[in-house]
């Protein structure tokens, strides 16, 4: 798959004392009124300041479903590390007043004292990168050899937003750690896992229980909503000679296909990872994607050119249902 989808893939979401005369008229009410009067008074400002205060305490709470911040034993907001839920993921949004986002390749220099810390330390293991088993190839993009919408810079990258698919989408990233007004995020650039840091500020942050787990042993992919599997299928994996990357990956954009009976099938869903076997595919950079396919008798076989070739009941009901930023979880 290369750049843009359509000319870059491999071929392959009432009162009970309102009747009392005395009150109603304005006599002077007997005794036991007037003491069910004060009772009721104080009642009514002991209840007040009980509401007031649960207020103030709310106000001060944070949101629980921010990982961003936590609770000491007494309630109150803490700088101590949080993990995010074993299942969820933070993705980042470039917000649409940025042209342009700048990712630093080295960390800020008040990363390592700045809070609070947000660490996404997940229970479901993540794939061993087959990049660290293979001879390093050419970066992309590299300064002198930009990529549509990707380039190098001196400190690190930057990324047009929206990026260069069709129709426009937002530029997003997975987050993997926040530290102060600072994020880590995983990033669309080979070598593949490639991370960087971008400031809090350029983006919007979301949460998604949401992901996709492709097995290369099977060719099984797994569409998780939390514990909950969505959608099962056998799928089409890299050949020998043009394996599929493996690792923790994301969804980058989600594309729809101009012929939906074409050999990508109705969508595709562009990743952040880049074939570790090939430097282009035909038509431009070699982006790894899940896409349908115009060929259903070859699910279950390998021989792609890196790209995981979905039926096309199945990408749709992905590509409909799942959000930019799922986190793609390839084993091998």
């Amino acid at each position: 798959m290369g750049h843009p989808v359509e000319n870059r893939i491999d071929m392959d979401e009432g009162s009970e004392f309102e009747d009392v005369p005395a009150i109603a008229t304005g006599e002077k009410p007997p005794p036991y009124i007037r003491v069910t009067n004060f009772r009721l008074a104080v009642a009514a400002i002991v209840g007040a300041v009980l509401i007031l205060g649960l207020v103030a305490l709310l106000l001060d709470r944070p949101d629980p479903t921010d990982p961003t911040s936590s609770l000491d034993s007494n309630g109150r907001p803490t700088t101590t590390v949080r993990e995010v839920p074993s299942d969820a993921s933070r993705i980042a949004t470039t917000k649409p007043s940025v042209a342009v986002l700048k990712v630093f390749a080295n960390k800020p220099s008040d990363w390592d004292t700045a809070k609070p810390v947000l660490l996404f330390k997940s229970t479901i293991t993540i794939p061993q990168s087959s990049q660290d088993g293979v001879a390093a190839r050419e970066p992309l993009p590299t300064t002198a050899a930009p990529i549509q919408g990707r380039r190098a810079t001196a400190e690190g990258w930057e990324f047009d937003n929206p990026g260069p698919y069709t129709p426009p989408q937002p530029f997003t990233v997975l987050v993997t750690e926040r530290r102060g007004d600072w994020l880590k995020v995983l990033l669309p650039l080979r070598p593949n896992h490639t991370e960087g840091y971008i400031s809090v500020r350029d983006v919007d942050l979301s949460t998604t229980r949401k992901r996709i787990e492709v097995d290369l042993t099977d060719n099984m992919l797994r569409a998780f909503d939390g514990d909950k599997v969505v959608a099962q299928t056998r799928v089409v994996a890299g050949a020998a000679n043009t394996a599929t990357p493996t690792g923790l990956f994301y969804v980058t954009d989600i594309v729809p296909q101009k012929n939906p009976a074409g050999p990508y099938g109705p969508f595709a869903l562009a990743t952040n990872g880049y074939s570790e076997k090939m430097d282009k595919f035909a038509t431009g950079a070699p982006v790894v994607a899940l896409h349908g396919t115009n060929t259903p008798d070859k699910i279950g076989t390998d021989v792609s050119n890196g790209c995981i070739r979905v039926p096309n009941e199945v990408i749709t009901q992905l590509a409909e249902t799942f959000p930019q930023g799922t986190p793609v979880y390839i084993r091998p």
